[in-house]
């Protein structure tokens, strides 16, 4: 699996670190010169046009980033690349994809753990969540389904999404889990081509 670090591209692309600043300003970068995230958190949460503009800097970078490291992937024979993205659907990210598997909660446990994990306010999570997809959506977009939260215990809920569905690729991934629950198995005869 090849890791894509996205957040890193808004650190790392000089070009991209020069756009945001004359978009948003000096002030959402620290004297580090790293992404002050909450600042730009802030910025875009409270101005639609501006979270609509960044984004706009940002998802054809990704796409292009996306690309070149698939091409990477193929060349060192891997057979899965895997990518992580809140914003996967919203920034067509999925054209790139062979399937999209959704991890999905319901909007108090999501709330509580963005929370959390953030130490943001219920306000800056909910200002946040107003411009994400509703997870109804989600769900209806994606071809897998993971449900989590305390009613799916995660791997029966995986399996049932992947038996649910007949691609090539469900297939494989099926295989895959069953091979790391029950190691003494035998490699797959379902290659993802």
């Amino acid at each position: 699996m090849i890791p894509i670090a996205a957040k890193a591209l808004y650190d790392t692309d000089g070009e991209l670190r020069e756009a945001m600043i004359a978009l948003c300003g000096a002030g959402i970068y620290a004297p580090s010169g790293l992404l002050d995230r909450k600042a730009l958190a802030s910025l875009i949460f409270a101005d639609r046009s501006l979270l609509e503009q960044v984004n706009a800097l940002v998802h054809p970078r990704c796409a292009s980033r996306l690309l070149s490291l698939g091409v990477k992937g193929s060349a060192q024979r891997k057979r899965l690349c895997a990518l992580e993205s809140a914003l996967l659907l919203d920034a067509g990210l999925d054209a790139y994809t062979d399937g999209v598997l959704a991890v999905l909660a319901d909007d108090t446990l999501r709330l509580q753990r963005a929370m959390m994990r953030d130490g943001a306010s219920e306000e800056a999570v909910r200002a946040r969540m107003q411009h994400q997809m509703s997870q109804e959506e989600l769900a209806q977009r994606a071809d897998f389904l993971i449900y989590n939260d305390e009613a799916h215990p995660l791997i029966p809920s995986l399996i049932v999404s992947l038996i649910s569905s007949s691609t090539e690729l469900s297939r494989w991934l099926f295989t895959q889990i069953s091979l790391f629950l029950h190691p003494s198995r035998e490699a797959a005869s379902l290659p993802l081509k």
